[in-house]
């Protein structure tokens, strides 16, 4: 077994049983015939549980501190891909039929909703305040979310997912109950949505154009029932992003988006990149930003149920060089005005001399602009600029004593 053992599932018929090492980030493969652990599989960091789907064919691996889930193939004990969900997911639960899987998200209070065909998250909805253990109702209708800190248990409506959407329309929406072959008409309030499937026990409807909350009914041979309810969302708008510049390696530091309509964001991506969400309200959402292939500033996208808002850029920057000092000298005293000149130096956050901050201003991303702090021994010092991707030091800087008078 791995180091700190968390979450325990069982495979369908209970052949193997999966744990999740958070210790180690590596899940353990037992057979239960023999008590043997017969493979260990490497994960992000911060393995919390596996979910194993119906069928026994993929397992859903919860990794906290990466947030993200990632799928595994239980053939080969591989892993095929991950899925960003957000920061403190916590436990995950699959669907009866095995098209969703539902994920905890402690951090954000919500719950992420998973499609297990594109391995997408296609809605996060809100619960109580630090959401962990859920369960899904046998019948796939409901679940049942443990929210720690609020003390609460929430019960979520799985019958119609997502159950937000865009005021235009458009939508995939899937919607769960019995008895629903040969459906005749699914209506968003009066307006009919167009059916793409239909089984008994499941419709793939795209969504009409409409506004506000409305109630999703179906019309069969046998008659019309209510099976849950919609919301359309207006379209999202950003208004800020702080702060506005990171490390190319990308950063555990939070970075806030501000706007309007952002509840329930599904994905903030930087440029290509999709950021990691930490939480989300109405007015902002906080993320972790991925690394980027080199710097340069990119555009942000968050995508909500209501659409997408664009319109803000990030710049990724990479670590600051330091090529002269200018001049190089100055009295133990302080207050020598230095030039110091370079690449990268646009996002400069503190200059120091031997570890003493120094007063400085940008001048333009090849020169900065610092003030010799006052130094208690003569002597050469390293003169150290620091930036968002890391510190750059260079030993340039000379005290001498000041003149006797």
């Amino acid at each position: 077994m791995g180091a700190l053992p968390q979450g325990i599932t069982l495979s369908p018929g209970g052949a193997r049983a999966y744990v999740a090492n958070r210790g180690s980030d590596t899940v353990s493969v037992i057979d239960t015939a023999t008590d043997t652990v017969t493979a260990t599989i490497p994960t992000g960091a911060g393995p919390n549980y596996v979910a194993i789907a119906p069928d026994g064919t993929r397992g859903y691996v919860v990794v906290s501190d990466a947030g993200v889930v990632s799928v595994l193939d239980t053939a080969t004990n591989a892993l095929l891909t991950d899925i960003p969900v957000g920061a403190g997911v916590v436990m995950a639960a699959v669907t009866p039929d095995g098209s969703r899987v539902y994920v905890t998200q402690q951090a954000g209070n919500m719950v992420s909703v998973l499609d297990t065909a594109t391995h997408t998250v296609v809605e996060n909805i809100g619960v109580g305040a630090g959401p962990t253990g859920l369960a899904v109702f046998p019948d796939g209708t409901h679940a049942y979310v443990v929210n720690a800190e609020a003390n609460t248990v929430s019960v979520i409506a799985t019958t119609v997912i997502p159950d937000q959407g865009s005021t235009g329309g458009g939508d995939a929406v899937t919607v769960t109950g019995h008895h629903l072959a040969n459906a005749t008409a699914v209506r968003f309030g009066t307006a009919q949505a167009a059916v793409t499937a239909n089984t008994d026990t499941s419709l793939t409807v795209t969504s009409p154009a409409g506004g506000g909350v409305v109630p999703v009914t179906v019309t069969t041979p046998g008659g019309t029932g209510f099976l849950g309810t919609f919301y359309y969302v207006p379209l999202p708008a950003l208004t800020g992003i702080s702060p506005a510049a990171g490390p190319v390696g990308g950063s555990d530091d939070e970075i806030v988006i501000t706007g309007r309509n952002l509840s329930g964001a599904i994905d903030v991506y930087f440029g290509s990149t999709r950021a990691v969400i930490q939480s989300v309200s109405d007015t902002q959402v906080t993320v972790r930003a991925a690394g980027a292939p080199g710097p340069g500033g990119v555009a942000v996208t968050v995508i909500t149920a209501g659409g997408s808002a664009v319109g803000l850029t990030y710049t990724y920057v990479s670590q600051p060089t330091v090529t002269d000092i200018s001049p190089n000298t100055g009295p133990t005293s302080g207050g020598t005005i230095v030039t110091i000149t370079g690449t990268g130096l646009t996002y400069t956050e503190q200059v120091t001399f031997n570890g003493v901050l120094a007063p400085f201003e940008v001048i333009s991303d090849t020169s900065v602009v610092a003030t010799s702090p006052p130094s208690g021994a003569e002597g050469t010092v390293t003169v150290t600029v620091t930036g968002p991707d890391g510190s750059t030091p260079s030993t340039g800087f000379t005290y001498v004593s000041d003149p006797d008078i």
